[in-house]
């Protein structure tokens, strides 16, 4: 329980089914060194204190639980490795498998509990053989199957998401029913452990000056039109911030971030037309369902995001370096129709229609 209203009706739904619910709250390490003091949203006092009135409401016995020097490790450190590999990762997508379902999860389990259960809106279903698909929300809006693509069954089959089946309208419509009030309305919508405006000061703080020397920008030929302040600074497809004064841009069109060379230290930009993408590589793949594993690339109708909130798009999909007696570790995606600023280090994930089949890291062919 989180303090927010999707944790608490989804609560108050399972204790209404006669679930023995206990709530739990989980704390997560937040910056020391930022200049702007404070909790993060997710995990605050003021998150706590709410989720505390409602399991008091709901006369569940209500704990919170220390996951700061873990988060740190495996989702904050990890963050800052990704970006020193100028890649640009996703965190939550991370926290959802390691933290929440993975090292909370085993807790419960320890602790005697048999199931988990959250307020992301996202569905389970179960099959007559037993087996979990994880499928969309009802909201498109609110829809957070993208983050949970690195489950597996072992979790699914231990987890509970009871406000998937509604729309964010109706969870406010059930916690005025059921006179639920939330200390803060505020929903949290970017990485919950950063609390600059922009991502890039929490990287200053933390990886060496090297990492935002300036340099060379050119165009796709090599030819040097201006300077870059650091290719930490820009991201695929970035057009903010290019065109500086004094850059030599002939073709008169916009400028965009095609591309980075690491080694010399220089930003590649183009026109809007270069960053388009007719490929892609995934490595690092996982698989919810057990049989996508080796049938996926045989899914006609198979669709991908390559972002939250990207829609999904048709694509096919063919292994790479498949040995014999091994699970292929690669994929390689072409779509149907070329697709805007492929960013290596964010997911990409496969759809059947409404069911989630798996995903991985996007990374450079």
């Amino acid at each position: 329980m989180s303090g927010g209203i999707d944790s608490s009706i989804a609560a108050l739904i399972l204790k209404n089914k006669g679930y023995d619910v206990t709530g739990f709250f989980i704390k997560f390490w937040s910056d020391p060194l930022c200049p702007v003091k404070k909790e993060n949203s997710c995990c605050n006092q003021e998150s706590m204190r709410s989720a505390q009135d409602v399991a008091y409401k709901l006369s569940i016995p209500f704990y919170a639980v220390d996951a700061k020097k873990l988060f740190k490790k495996v989702v904050v450190d990890d963050f800052i490795l990704e970006f020193k590999k100028y890649k640009t990762p996703n965190p939550c997508v991370r926290c959802n498998e390691l933290i929440k379902f993975g090292w909370f999860l085993k807790l419960a389990e320890s602790l005697g509990f048999e199931q988990v259960a959250t307020g992301h809106y996202c569905r389970l279903k179960k099959d007559s053989k037993g087996v979990y698909h994880l499928l969309r929300g009802v909201d498109p809006t609110k829809d957070q199957s993208y983050f949970l693509y690195r489950l597996n069954q072992k979790q699914l089959a231990k987890i509970i998401f009871p406000v998937g089946k509604y729309t964010k309208k109706e969870v406010r419509k059930i916690a005025n029913q059921h006179k639920i009030k939330i200390r803060s309305a505020k929903e949290s919508q970017e990485i919950c452990f950063i609390h600059d405006k922009d991502y890039r000061q929490f990287l200053v703080r933390y990886l060496p000056k090297k990492y935002f020397k300036s340099g060379n920008m050119v165009d796709t030929s090599g030819n040097i039109i201006g300077r870059h302040s650091g290719l930490l600074n820009y991201t695929i497809g970035q057009r903010k911030g290019i065109e500086t004064i004094g850059i030599k841009n002939e073709s008169k069109n916009p400028l965009y971030v095609v591309g980075f060379n690491v080694k010399s230290n220089e930003l590649i930009v183009g026109e809007d037309k270069l960053v388009y993408q007719k490929e892609m590589t995934v490595e690092n793949l996982s698989w919810t369902s057990p049989w996508a594993e080796n049938e996926a690339y045989k899914i006609k109708k198979i669709k991908v995001g390559i972002r939250y909130h990207h829609k999904t798009v048709p694509c096919r999909i063919k292994y790479k370096n498949v040995e014999t007696g091994h699970a292929p570790s690669l994929l390689k995606v072409t779509f149907k129709k070329p697709q805007r600023a492929i960013t290596p280090g964010q997911s990409a994930v496969f759809y059947k229609g409404n069911e989630i089949l798996g995903g991985g890291i996007i990374t450079l062919d």
